[in-house]
């Protein structure tokens, strides 16, 4: 269940931050709100309070939302973290998911949708704007069907995952159970069949092909 009688609210421009003030009294009427422009003013609040809901701007004055939503995951374990941005992007909207935010708001919506993804979260509904969730399902599916594009066999798809994270063809063939020579002809296989040319550019591949994690 969501605690949020105690409310952190991390936005630069004092209009928005206002209407976002707003849309969580509305949502939680016996919440109390705290403010922040800026990612410092942000970490000395969380410095003194305790929150159980926090909406985080990413584009923040002094520094990233990303590294405030870090900072709440390591010191504040049971704050509901939720991004309310401007971007809608799937850079911005995967970084923050991974970094640890919970939902990812659109502030150019309505004040009545964002209070309904507000008070959704007390129904464990992820307060995930329309545009979003279709981001989300998107990725996914272009993934597969890329993956499938690709002509990786399962095999090759192994050889490229430890590869990517980093093993050397010796500690691939270690893990793999083939030769070294077995495994250094799949490298050249999977090279030509992603188009790529070295290690770096076969790790970016495999974080687009969702095999590895950025």
């Amino acid at each position: 269940m969501l605690d949020s009688n105690n409310c952190l609210i991390v936005e630069d421009n004092p209009e928005t931050q206002s209407w976002l003030e707003s849309c969580v009294r509305e949502a939680f009427s016996a919440s109390s709100t705290h403010c922040a422009d800026s990612l410092d003013s942000a970490r000395k609040l969380i410095s003194q309070h305790s929150y159980g809901l926090a909406l985080i701007d990413l584009g923040l004055p002094d520094g990233s939302g990303l590294d405030l939503i870090a900072d709440l995951r390591r010191t504040h374990e049971d704050c509901y973290i939720v991004v309310a941005t401007i971007y809608d992007d799937d850079k911005n909207l995967f970084s923050a998911l991974r970094s640890g935010a919970k939902g990812y708001i659109l502030k150019d919506q309505d004040k009545d949708n964002i209070v309904s993804y507000l008070l959704g979260i007390q129904h464990n509904r992820p307060p995930i704007s329309d545009a979003s969730s279709q981001r989300l399902i998107d990725h996914f599916n272009n993934k597969g069907s890329q993956l499938a594009d690709s002509g990786l066999t399962p095999r090759e798809v192994d050889v490229t995952k430890l590869v990517a994270k980093g093993c050397s063809v010796e500690e691939a063939a270690n893990l793999l159970e083939l030769s070294p020579d077995t495994v250094k002809g799949y490298v050249k296989t999977i090279y030509s069949k992603l188009e790529v040319n070295n290690r770096a550019e076969l790790t970016i591949k495999a974080i687009s092909l969702g095999l590895v994690e950025a």
